[in-house]
């Protein structure tokens, strides 16, 4: 009689289901469910490392074809996918509340750009050279897992392995919010972006703009970031950290206000679109979803509540964690949470004071980069600063409205411990 097995649910393993045999064909050492960032990233750290000859399945709905998203990072020293960013910089431009606009030079750092189709397309030709690496593409319907093995069920067929790392699961952030019981905080940061040319000159290929908070913020967050690709090619894209989405039409007229009212441009045309959804949360993330399951990338719990960056930190922990299964396999390669709890609490603060409206988001960040220079910021959102850096930074901001949710986050985490 085979171990009860558990549903991949948010709470601690609490049904449980028996199955079948599966043929020994389909026994895998790694599946990986999803084949986006985080799933892709993590082939690609396995096929570079000791763990090469492990018999890999990587399932995704489909196969990624086209250029569906962009991520800008910045970073010191050079990243995994060096020879295929797209674009780099060493200084940029924010543009912050009360007229407040700096030229910000990165240090060491620089800032990053990396297309979705470059990554997608290098990792694949990367992988296609390891014949112990396979690919399905077909609906995941359910992950399982007892204490031996995970059971992933396809509309093509059930897999097993010892490992299935999963990037599959959606965030209670993504959800709607449930009947009763305790509810965390929960943003969305979503974005419309257009790569637009024009027919005269119009963008300094030399800085980007990272956050251009100029526009109407309608007692939200609101900003816009510009990549330029050459003096007549860019990526503009409309951003917002707010708790529900917007209509099409809405994002469209955010970018075409903005082009009309803070560029010269007078005609352009719009080459590609990209639009994404990342959720801004500070529900607790069961990493080790259960016995032989283990989430990755924001399923994880790696993305920064407070930001939503989640390129760099995703990178960090998947060879934290290759490493780790390089060093005993058989043992789960999770040994301690993928955020401090320090900066875990400091997410917390910040959603606070954006769903509460305690101050303008656009004066929070005006402040960080007015009193701090950028590496410092980066440096502490990346959880890599000293405590003499995280207080300069903390005081950079609204001591009043932070000092209430403080309080407020005390209070809750009391409550949520109390609750169980």
């Amino acid at each position: 009689m085979k171990s009860p097995l558990y549903i991949q649910t948010k709470s601690n393993f609490p049904g449980s289901i028996f199955i079948h045999e599966i043929p020994d064909c389909l026994k895998y050492d790694i599946i990986i469910t999803g084949g986006g960032m985080a799933g892709l990233s993590l082939a690609y750290y396995l096929n570079r490392s000791a763990l090469r000859d492990k018999k890999i399945l990587i399932i995704d709905r489909e196969k990624k074809t086209r250029n569906d998203r962009t991520w800008a990072f910045w970073q010191e020293g050079e990243s995994a996918f060096e020879s295929i960013l797209y674009r780099k910089w060493n200084s940029i431009w924010f543009h912050g509340s009360n007229g407040f606009s700096r030229k910000l030079t990165l240090g060491k750092h620089q800032y990053k750009l990396l297309r979705g189709i470059d990554f997608y397309q290098f990792i694949h030709h990367e992988l296609a050279t390891n014949p112990a690496i396979e690919f399905l593409y077909s609906p995941i319907q359910s992950i399982l897992s007892d204490n031996q093995e995970a059971i992933v069920q396809t509309e093509a067929g059930e897999y097993r392995a010892s490992w299935c790392f999963d990037s599959t699961h959606v965030l209670q952030a993504m959800k709607p919010l449930p009947a009763s019981g305790f509810v965390y905080q929960n943003l969305l940061q979503h974005f419309k972006g257009w790569v637009i040319r024009t027919n005269q000159p119009a963008f300094d290929p030399q800085v980007p703009i990272m956050m251009d908070f100029r526009i109407d913020q309608q007692n939200e967050c609101r900003f816009v970031y510009v990549m330029p690709f050459s003096e007549t090619e860019a990526l503009i894209e409309f951003t917002l950290f707010t708790p529900a989405l917007l209509s099409k039409k809405e994002y469209d007229e955010g970018l075409k206000s903005y082009i009309q009212e803070f560029t010269s441009i007078q005609h352009y045309e719009i080459l590609e679109e990209e639009f994404g959804v990342i959720p801004m949360s500070d529900e607790p993330a069961q990493e080790q979803a259960a016995p032989c399951v283990i989430r990755v990338g924001t399923a994880g719990g790696y993305t920064r509540a407070s930001t939503g960056y989640t390129f760099t930190r995703t990178q960090k922990r998947l060879q934290q964690l290759v490493h780790n299964l390089e060093r005993s396999f058989d043992v789960s390669p999770v040994t301690h949470k993928a955020i401090p709890a320090l900066n875990y609490f400091y997410d917390q603060v910040f959603l606070n004071v954006f769903l509460k409206k305690r101050v303008s988001t656009a004066a929070i960040f005006t402040g960080l980069f007015q009193k701090n220079p950028a590496p410092r910021i980066f440096r502490f959102l990346d959880e890599e600063s000293s405590l003499a850096e995280d207080l300069k930074v903390i005081v950079s901001v609204p001591i009043l409205p932070f000092t209430k949710a403080a309080i407020d986050i005390f209070k809750r985490n009391i409550q949520e411990f109390r609750q169980g």
